[in-house]
């Protein structure tokens, strides 16, 4: 019998262009990677150089870009200049900044020189400086010069009128930048200080060149001007103030501490002044500040006139005097001086308390000797016949006796009224 054949099963291998779930991740990483790279390519920031005078702690990926407070780059790199004197910092900005990387756009460094009046800056002791980037008009570009510090006046104030002003005495520790203010406002900022010496007078000054804002001085009732120019309008308000009393000085704050600026304040009773010009440039008059520096001269001037004075030989002269005084206290002379003189004063009253109880009878006896005498002359005048003019002695001596008879009566009443005199003798009156 024979048995049927079977068939064999016969596979069909077939060929797709699929090459399994395998490779799925490997794709799918692939993809991902190449759609950053896409949009990194697109979003990719800008690459600018900026170069400052020095380093000042700046380090790559560490040191931020800011604008208005918000981070909007970073350093990626810090190398010395080509020249040798200065740093160039490579710094990478965020695409959607891209827009204000043009001419007019400033970089400075806040914290290069921390300052007391800029609490922002004074964390740079420990982070280090931040680099603070101040857009402006302009073209782009990517090569931009930075400032160690915040610039004279943002370029976002617009047109700027500047004015000299000269201060006595030192103003070195003034330094570009620093702001001028009008009432505690801010007008202006400081574009230069220097040291200048005249060698056909010899006087050494240090003139300053401030920068007024104005649209910060809030000029009204005057329309802007068409072309632009500032002068008159400016010149014409400072003109009026300092006829009122405005000075220019130099100030601190916080007071003795703090960063120098230079105030415009009205002085009362200031000199006569004006808007006076040098080398073409208007001068705004100035006073002496009021800061430590000012106080501790004029207290030298005080200690130099103190120094004038005859002290020691003042003082040598008292100490001559007290010596004379307590040797004069201390001579034995004195003491019995004063001894015998206390003896006599002792020995008057004594007197006197002897002689004022004999005063009294005294008196009696001295009215009755003047009562007798008046009684005398009376008598004598009546034997006459109140007629003496017959005889030429007789009445002088009726006028003697009755003279006498007062005189005993104004002695018996003096008596009478100091008793004293008897031991002291009449005292003359004092007129």
């Amino acid at each position: 019998m024979n048995r049927p054949k079977s068939r064999r099963t016969q596979a069909d291998v077939r060929r797709s262009a699929w090459p399994g779930w395998i490779w799925a991740v490997p794709i799918a990483a692939l993809g991902v990677s190449i759609w950053l790279g896409v949009r990194a390519l697109v979003q990719e920031g800008e690459t600018v150089t900026v170069t400052f005078a020095n380093a000042y702690g700046m380090k790559a990926d560490d040191t931020d870009v800011t604008l208005r407070g918000v981070k909007v780059g970073t350093v990626s790199e810090v190398t010395l200049a080509s020249d040798g004197q200065h740093v160039e910092a490579t710094l990478k900005i965020d695409h959607a900044e891209k827009r204000y990387l043009l001419s007019g756009t400033r970089f400075f460094l806040r914290g290069a020189k921390p300052d007391i009046d800029d609490l922002a800056s004074l964390k740079a002791l420990l982070a280090g400086p931040e680099i603070v980037m101040e857009p402006g008009p302009g073209k782009p570009t990517t090569h931009f010069v930075g400032d160690d510090s915040r610039p004279a006046l943002p370029p976002r104030h617009g047109p700027i009128v500047t004015y000299a002003v000269r201060f006595e005495g030192a103003a070195g520790a003034l330094k570009d930048g620093a702001a001028v203010e009008l009432r505690g406002f801010q007008v202006g900022t400081v574009v230069d200080v220097h040291l200048r010496y005249d060698a056909a007078t010899g006087a050494l000054d240090t003139p300053v060149q401030i920068a007024l804002d104005p649209s910060a001085l809030g000029i009204v009732g005057s329309p802007p001007p068409a072309n632009g120019d500032w002068r008159p309008a400016v010149d014409g308000m400072l003109r009026r103030l300092i006829a009122q009393g405005l000075r220019a000085r130099l100030t601190q704050d916080p007071p003795l501490v703090g960063p120098r600026k230079v105030g415009l304040d009205f002085v009362a009773n200031a000199p006569a002044a004006t808007l006076a010009l040098d080398n073409g440039t208007p001068v705004i008059p100035s006073v002496a500040s009021a800061d430590m520096d000012a106080i501790a001269s004029k207290a030298n001037d005080i200690v130099d006139k103190i120094d004038g004075l005859p002290i020691k030989e003042t003082g040598e002269r008292v100490r001559s005097i007290a010596a004379h005084i307590d040797a004069l206290s201390s001579s034995p002379r004195i003491g019995d001086s004063l001894e015998h003189i206390d003896r006599a004063v002792t020995q008057i009253d004594r007197t006197l308390q002897q002689v004022s109880p004999q005063v009294a009878p005294l008196v009696a006896q001295l009215r009755d000797v003047a009562n007798s005498a008046d009684q005398a002359a009376a008598a004598a005048n009546h034997t006459l016949g109140g007629d003496a003019t017959s005889q030429n002695d007789l009445p002088a001596a009726l006028r003697e006796l009755t003279d006498a008879a007062r005189s005993i009566r104004a002695l018996a009443d003096y008596l009478d009224r100091h008793p004293e005199a008897l031991v002291r003798g009449r005292q003359e009156k004092t007129p």
